[in-house]
């Protein structure tokens, strides 16, 4: 079986953007060109990769899995083409960070703005991503730092460092009955309408635990895996959310208000960095700022 790299090319800007149309414009060629080339690509893989379902067009899930390896190629290319392109502009420095959302939203936004204020002369690119995609970039050496959900155990391939751990706060519309308690206890949540973060969410799965152990029930009426969006839910009134301090940061002091929760729940995290790299200066000033910014209490609201 021989693979055309213009199907494969065609195939994942159709993945990514969902459209033949909008892959047409970025390949510079017309509609039923790409459509030729998916259906040359499905002819040679005997499969079918695509349904339409009026004018959406529907992956299917070998479409799913063929993307996940052609995806990863292509970012392997990318990341030649950008090393290439360095070398030949002679760069004083490049930072590539990657960060879990939690993160990336906030605390590293910070750290890049003061960074970029000391370091103007290097080019910075902060990638959002999972935990997982994160230490599978880091591991493969895309990225020079990346930051994650702590880590229980090693990961190949990469070098882990623990971060100070932040506390969770319950969020509350203003007006709500708890505003004026200095701290919320566990036992206060009894009956609220409580926006829930993912199931997998490791926030979730301890306030879970603190719940049941005090035998509290709640309204369930929303659920996202984003704690800014929950944050949102709140400010619109939906109910109360219990998210990491770094997120209910950003919202302190505007539609919310943010409580201390006892018994405290906390939320670590982990700087990683590729195994057997040597580690460069600006790699070096960036995560003294960002423990500057931890240590500082950066995350409390």
């Amino acid at each position: 079986m021989h693979l055309n790299p213009r199907q494969l090319d065609a195939f994942r800007k159709v993945m990514v953007t969902g459209s033949m149309t909008i892959a047409a414009e970025l390949m510079n060629i017309s509609q039923p060109a790409v459509s030729r080339l998916i259906k040359d690509l499905e002819t040679t893989l005997a499969i079918r990769l695509f349904r339409r379902e009026g004018n959406r067009l529907i992956p299917g899930a070998e479409a799913q899995r063929l993307f996940r390896e052609v995806d990863r190629f292509y970012q392997g290319m990318e990341q030649v083409e950008r090393v290439a392109q360095d070398l030949k502009a002679v760069r004083i420095g490049t930072l590539r960070v990657a960060s879990m959302t939690v993160l990336g939203l906030s605390l590293l936004c910070e750290g890049i703005r003061q960074f970029s204020l000391l370091r103007p002369d290097v080019v910075t690119s902060l990638d959002v991503r999972n935990s997982l995609s994160v230490l599978e970039l880091t591991a493969a050496n895309q990225i020079d730092i990346g930051f994650v959900h702590s880590l229980s155990t090693e990961y190949p391939g990469v070098n882990a460092f623990a971060l100070p751990s932040v506390a969770a706060v319950c969020v509350l519309p203003r007006g709500h009955r708890l505003r004026r308690k200095k701290v919320v206890q566990v036992t206060d949540l009894e009956g609220e309408s409580l926006i829930s973060l993912g199931p997998n969410n490791p926030m979730r799965i301890r306030l879970e635990v603190a719940l049941t152990s005090a035998g509290v029930q709640c309204r369930r009426p929303v659920e996202t895996t984003l704690a800014y969006s929950a944050c949102n839910m709140v400010a619109g009134g939906l109910g109360i959310a219990i998210v990491d301090g770094i997120t209910a940061s950003q919202f302190a002091n505007a539609a919310v208000i943010c409580r201390p929760l006892v018994p405290e729940i906390h939320f670590g995290f982990s700087m990683v960095l590729p195994a057997h790299q040597p580690r460069s200066k600006v790699v070096s000033e960036f995560i003294g700022i960002t423990t500057q910014l931890f240590d500082a209490g950066f995350a409390q609201p």
